[in-house]
């Protein structure tokens, strides 16, 4: 046919039923008929007090009803605040594997705990996108890709609900930044919206349409996600979502007008609901919006077996040896091999000494902070895992080399001093957050360290600047922190060191705190110019805080001599992300840059592990033989490593994210796309989020998404393409061969190329297909592309364009290995 397709709602969402890859819990995508009739039932005997008792978490209203309360608890890692429990990696690790099996041995086994310590609401997955680096809850979602994130993300789900509970999945719709996250007002075009950010969800949805949805903070395009009636429209009418709907706990202060857009629980549980009594029978919204929300969280409840499935006594510990297998082998899964020059890993059996270097035992990262935090109880660190698997056969020393991202210890006033000669720094306070006009006070500060309001009279937005000098007793490179709520900057010798923003110190959930760092060098006896400035206008409303902290006294010295002194090297570095942050910097915080270039210098075989959250500049990697990413790795994040240094584990993840090769690649680069003028950010950049940004700009990215190496070596041979107009397909078959001496795991990734006619992105991910392989093995791989995967939004209905399609197999999204080009339409 030589006209364009346009697919319906309906066949949209069959076809992207059709497509849920198959895994081992049943998929829940019928219509689920049983529920829909049995919570008819129910709210047929309620009344409208009682409807509206369960819309506002009034569970004690509604039990007498039979009517099971939601008992909730943050579940993207693991079970967040509880003890017993078992620490998973991160859902970016997670979406490392590009493996939906594993994703859903990994939803019944975090189904289980839920249930077992009295949950049956359990919130996640997030299948939020990375628009850009600076992201700093990138750690708690599923990468850049609306595919890899929505089929992994559904795994997570079906698994999760397979388990008698209900899961939340999180946030609807375009959330990228923290940076002024409740009020941001973000200018999306409807296409990306549709193309991009409401994709995973759309994924997930067709695989559990009973499952529940958690809405954003932001508004998007002038209103709050929360009060949106077009978002809602799309999740409901559109995306086919047959459960509720619920915010996030700040998202909003009119809960009435929420609910009459669309929102059905009115709150994540009673103590979240700012909703009086009576406020809703009123008419206040209509009888059929309350019965609506009513029967779609009576629908989630009866569909996911709350009803039938009561809860058990909660136990203490949940953690099963299963279940810390599952951990260690997820973070196995999702170390990428970045580079590997000269075959430096696996660690050679020649090795007879190796000098561990930087936060490599108690001091590791596990987590992020906020909701996704999970505490790890009792685990193996990567040092002692090194040394364990080591033996008696390799020397393992260790040398801290840096603090890596902690708050340093804050400055005493005896190294400070003001211009008359005083102990500490002249601090002058101002009213308003610019530290310009008539001062309030002016006074000598021993030190700064504040958590509350350091004078009196200062109103609820101020500002302060300090200034004096700082007289070192050293001389070489001083650390520098500072830890604020709010912007802050502190200058030395007249030189920006430190300066960002932090809307808290520490997110109240996690124990990581949000330091800013930065370098300088000093020479012992010289005074030092110090000016530094605050204001606590972009605090959390109410709070202010500030400590000025440093570390006189380098620790790279002896990580150089541990270095020289050993065969090889491994190097761990860190960086801190959590929830009510964003990262100011690509590069590396602190010291961590100098210390691996320092040791690489005395030492050629060094290999550098980053357990960051994602993309970090990398100005050493010419110096060193290899680097890992890590990631954050739970339980796991020790014997994981361990595992691949020493080759007794192929690294087995792929980059979910593109790595930039400098801060002004990507999108996000100026102030109206991030973090927005004037509250309000553009995405200016419309569907080319991700791997798409760099294809269409031809930026060429540090490592692409897609990316990672093994022990082995592969090759795909020629590509077969059919297309089947009646099934509504492409079928592709590829044969995958390892070529090497060890046993390995391959991902092969599917991009397509649209006809021009679509102005989609140069390429898509369209499939993926991970696979492990013997010395010499082979296996025929057939994967099915459903004709939902190629449309477009034109321009507001779902468009599948007649012409040449290029199909190509690839090892990365810049690393192709075969094409086929078909005619489709």
């Amino acid at each position: 046919m030589n006209r364009r397709t346009f697919l319906s709602a309906a066949t949209f969402t069959a076809l992207a039923v059709s497509m849920t890859p198959a895994m081992g819990d049943q998929a829940v995508a019928a219509s689920g008929a049983a529920s829909q009739d049995r919570a008819d039932a129910m709210l047929a005997r309620m009344t409208a007090a009682e409807k509206e008792a369960l819309v506002r978490c009034d569970f004690a209203a509604v039990a007498p009803l039979g009517i099971p309360a939601l008992t909730m608890v943050d579940a993207s890692a693991g079970l967040r605040g509880e003890k017993g429990v078992t620490a998973f990696p991160v859902p970016a690790a997670q979406a490392a594997t590009f493996d939906e099996d594993l994703m859903g041995r990994i939803g019944r086994a975090v189904g289980a705990e839920g249930r077992a310590k009295g949950y049956n609401n359990l919130l996640g997955p997030t299948v939020d996108l990375t628009r850009t680096w600076r992201f700093g809850r990138q750690a708690e979602a599923m990468g850049e890709d609306p595919l890899l994130a929505g089929r992994l993300g559904a795994a997570l789900t079906v698994a999760m609900q397979n388990r008698h509970v209900a899961a939340t999945v999180k946030h609807f719709a375009a959330y990228t930044q923290e940076a002024n996250r409740f009020f941001t007002d973000t200018e999306v075009s409807d296409r990306a919206l549709h193309e991009i950010y409401e994709a995973p969800f759309r994924r997930v949805v067709a695989a559990a349409p009973t499952t529940s949805v958690m809405m954003a903070y932001p508004k998007i395009n002038g209103i709050f996600a929360t009060q949106n009636p077009a978002l809602f429209d799309d999740l409901k009418k559109n995306i086919g979502l047959q459960g509720h709907t619920v915010p996030d706990f700040w998202a909003g202060d009119d809960q009435v007008a929420a609910a009459r857009a669309g929102m059905d629980l009115a709150g994540l549980g009673p103590g979240a609901v700012n909703i009086p009594a009576g406020s809703l029978t009123g008419g206040a919204i209509p009888a059929a919006r309350l019965d609506d929300a009513a029967r779609r969280i009576l629908v989630t409840m009866y569909a996911n077996g709350l009803f039938d499935h009561p809860l058990p006594t909660p136990a203490g510990n949940v953690s099963t040896e299963e279940h810390k297998n599952l951990a260690h082998e997820t973070a196995v899964a999702s170390t990428v091999l970045l580079a590997n020059r000269s075959s430096a890993l696996p660690l050679p059996a020649s090795l007879k000494t190796l000098a561990v270097v930087g936060p490599a035992g108690t001091d590791t990262l596990t987590g992020v902070a906020g909701s996704t935090y999970v505490d790890p109880g009792t685990w193996t660190t990567p040092l002692e895992a090194i040394r364990t698997r080591a033996g008696g056969s390799v020397a393992v020393t260790h040398a801290q080399g840096t603090k890596g991202d902690v708050p340093l210890t804050t400055i005493p006033s005896g190294a400070l001093r003001t211009a008359t000669g005083a102990a500490g720094l002249t601090g002058t306070y101002y009213a308003g957050a610019d530290a310009t006009g008539t001062p309030v006070t002016t006074r000598t500060d021993p030190t700064v360290d504040f958590t509350t309001a350091p004078v009196e009279g200062l109103p609820a937005v101020w500002s302060a600047k300090w200034t004096g000098t700082l007289l070192p007793t050293t001389t070489g490179l001083h650390r520098f922190s500072l830890l604020p709520a709010g912007t802050t900057s502190l200058k030395i010798n007249g030189g920006t060191v430190v300066s960002g923003t932090r809307q808290m110190r520490r997110f109240f959930l996690g124990p990581y705190d949000y330091p800013l760092q930065g370098t300088a060098e000093l020479t012992a006896g010289q005074a030092a110019t110090v000016e530094l400035t605050y204001t606590n206008a972009t605090a959390e409303p109410g709070t202010c805080g500030l400590t000025l902290g440093w570390q006189p006294d380098s620790l790279i010295p002896a990580a150089v001599a541990a270095a020289r002194a050993a065969d090889a090297a491994v190097v761990f570095v860190n960086r801190v992300a959590g929830e009510a942050m964003d990262h100011e910097r690509l590069e590396l915080p602190g010291d961590q840059d100098r210390l691996i270039t320092a040791v690489a210098a005395a030492n050629p075989r060094t290999v550098v592990v980053l357990n960051t959250d994602g993309p970090v500049a990398t100005p050493w990697l010419e110096d060193v033989e290899a680097v890992i990413q890590a990631w954050y790795g739970g339980r796991g994040a020790g014997t994981a490593v361990a595992a691949v240094l020493f080759g007794d584990s192929d690294p087995a993840g792929r980059l979910p994210v593109t790595f930039p090769a400098d801060a002004t690649q990507g999108p996000g680069t100026t102030p109206a796309t991030y973090p927005g003028t004037d509250g309000t950010v553009s995405y200016d950049e419309g569907i080319a989020v991700g791997h798409r940004y760099w294809d269409s700009k031809g930026q060429q990215p540090r490592f692409p998404f897609g990316h990672g190496l093994s022990y082995t070596t592969f090759t795909h041979g020629s590509l077969e393409a059919a297309y089947d107009p009646a099934a509504g397909n492409v079928t592709l078959a590829v044969t995958v061969t390892n070529t090497g001496r060890r046993r390995g795991t391959e991902v092969v990734q599917v991009y397509a190329t649209l006809p021009s006619a679509a102005a989609a992105e140069p390429r898509r991910l369209v499939a993926f297909r991970k696979i492990t392989l013997p010395p010499a093995g082979a296996e025929r791989l057939r994967l099915t592309i459903p004709a939902q995967d190629l449309t477009v939004r034109k321009p507001d209905t779902w468009t599948l364009v007649p012409g040449r399609y290029t199909f190509a197999t690839a090892r990365s999204s810049r690393t192709f290995t075969a094409r086929r080009t078909l005619t489709i339409g």
